[in-house]
């Protein structure tokens, strides 16, 4: 997934974050059902420069034991480095969902900022094992290709090209990114659920509303504020609920 280039341009990137090597394999820390039939699984993604630690941290880890207590729980350490190696579907399937899918009834994928772009390009590689995906301010790629869909008008009006003719493989997968998005307008039905929400002063609020003006009523939802846990851990809390359907 050559997703490097435009991940560079995010605004959250500094430190020794951006320094850090994609390990094999990719570090997870689990977080039990209460109950012991647990059937379902969701895998929590962060953003830049945030661990699996601020998951449990800001309440989210609770508010899934609250919604389904027979829900598993895991917030995978998925930083940069693997996005800057292009591993990061990879390592998520081989280390942290592959190995454990067939277990559960049900897998959720959690995705905050660069996160939100790593749960979708694994529901994108592995849609028979994604049951439904949560995006908070996820970051959409190529501001070439997001122009694009606005200028036309919007998701429902859009046409994708044809991937096949796409030479570029980091524009041919920014591509297959919004064709995904649009299918949730064409294709609902054979769909994950997809709940999407972000901060109404949020940078990445254009893009985020492009893909919310196709879901459902209820499935994208905006609150106060900008790029911050302050916006998305109310937001998860209006979400969980999904959890218990």
């Amino acid at each position: 997934m050559r997703w490097l280039p435009h991940l560079l341009l995010l605004p959250l990137l500094c430190g020794c974050s951006f320094l850090r090597t994609a390990t094999v394999p990719m570090p997870a820390v689990p977080h039990a059902a209460p109950a012991a039939d647990a059937n379902g699984l969701i895998v929590m993604l962060p953003g830049f420069g945030d661990g699996p630690a601020y998951y449990e941290q800001n309440g989210f880890v609770e508010m899934v034991r609250a919604a389904n207590p027979r829900f598993d729980v895991v917030c995978a350490d998925a930083h940069f480095g693997y996005y800057r190696d292009f591993t990061i579907v990879d390592r998520l399937h081989a280390d942290v969902i592959g190995p454990v899918a067939e277990r559960y009834e049900d897998v959720w994928l959690v995705g905050i900022s660069m996160g939100g772009l790593g749960a979708a390009a694994y529901a994108i590689e592995h849609p028979q094992l994604v049951d439904g995906v949560i995006l908070l301010a996820p970051y959409m790629g190529s501001r070439a290709v997001i122009e694009e869909i606005v200028d036309a008008g919007g998701l429902a009006k859009w046409q994708p090209p044809e991937l096949a003719s796409i030479d570029d493989d980091e524009t041919r997968k920014y591509y297959e990114l919004w064709s995904w998005y649009r299918r949730f307008l064409t294709d609902a039905d054979q769909m994950p659920q997809l709940l999407l929400g972000h901060g109404e002063d949020d940078g990445l609020g254009t893009p985020n509303a492009l893909v919310g003006s196709v879901l459902p009523a209820g499935h994208y939802r905006v609150r106060p504020g900008g790029h911050k846990w302050t916006v998305w851990t109310p937001l998860f809390a209006e979400f969980a609920p999904f959890l218990a359907r």
